[in-house]
């Protein structure tokens, strides 16, 4: 049997289920067919949105096996016809609510009609606050460490803080996060408030994080934050830490780059760092 995790989100834990023997056999010949919309999980070139499927075989001796295939590995469309079809396939094999505009994202990047409106640009400018504590926009060694990456998400990046757990915006200050279906702008910067990150400057002789907020509307939440040279740095989910956007860019402004469906600007926050070596803003 598979393991199959729907690669989408930024913030949010993936959407994961399990193919039966049948479904699990049918992905073997799949795959066997057209070996090219097999990938490595680690992919660097992948960024905000839809990013496939992460496949993981669940037992030992099984087609799989015998078929030559790794025990994990990831599957994406967009490789032709054959391949497109299997990415859609995979997506009817679920057996857990994702949410129409978690499907639209995925079904339309898969099909390659997805129509995402341009991301919002608003007349806001990011904070110059006195960072004293500039992080690399090209150094992600520690977030892309293997015993790290997979467990850490965007708002752990942001904060700079590894909890292991993909934090959630307020659920250190006990706020629990509405179902995706209703996620805005709104109710994620209400979380990130009860974290208390700030609209202002910190004081004293602390150090300030700067991070800016953006959300796929209905889906998920994605943070950015701002480094070294004024350069803006992300972690895609649990994917690698980067300092481009969809397009490949270097990101000067999270507001002008190319988000994918995090359309929905919802602004910035600073955040006082501790006086610890590497010690970034608590989340949880």
């Amino acid at each position: 049997m598979f393991r199959i995790e729907l690669d989408i989100y930024s913030g949010r834990p993936n959407p994961s289920w399990v193919l039966d023997e049948a479904e699990g056999s049918e992905l073997v010949e799949r795959l066997r067919a057209e070996p090219r919309m097999m990938g490595a999980v680690n992919d660097v070139t992948l960024g905000l949105g839809y990013r496939g499927y992460i496949v993981t075989a669940l037992s030992e001796g099984g087609s799989w096996q015998r078929a030559g295939l790794p025990s994990q590995f990831r599957v994406i469309g967009k490789g032709g016809i054959d391949a497109d079809a299997s990415a859609s396939w995979l997506l009817g094999t679920r057996e857990v609510e994702i949410g129409e505009p978690t499907e639209r994202i995925a079904q339309g990047a898969i099909e390659g009609h997805a129509k995402e409106p341009p991301p919002e640009v608003q007349p806001m400018a990011a904070p110059t606050c006195p960072i004293m504590q500039l992080t690399s926009d090209t150094d992600f060694s520690f977030w892309n460490n293997g015993s790290v990456q997979p467990f850490n998400n965007c708002y752990n990046f942001a904060a700079n803080y590894r909890t292991d757990t993909f934090a959630q915006p307020g659920r250190r200050g006990g706020y629990t996060l509405p179902p995706a279906s209703q996620l805005t702008c709104s109710n994620t910067m209400t979380g990130v408030t009860r974290d208390n990150w700030s609209t202002t400057c910190g004081l004293g002789p602390l150090r300030n994080l700067v991070i800016c907020l953006v959300v796929a509307p209905g889906a998920d939440f994605h943070f950015y934050r701002l480094c070294a040279n004024g350069h803006w740095c992300h972690k895609p989910g649990s994917t690698p830490a980067r300092n481009t956007d969809n397009s490949g860019n270097w990101i000067t402004d999270p507001q002008f780059a190319n988000r994918g469906p995090y359309t929905s600007l919802c602004g910035y926050r600073m955040g006082l760092v501790g006086t610890g070596t590497g010690n970034g803003f608590v989340v949880a």
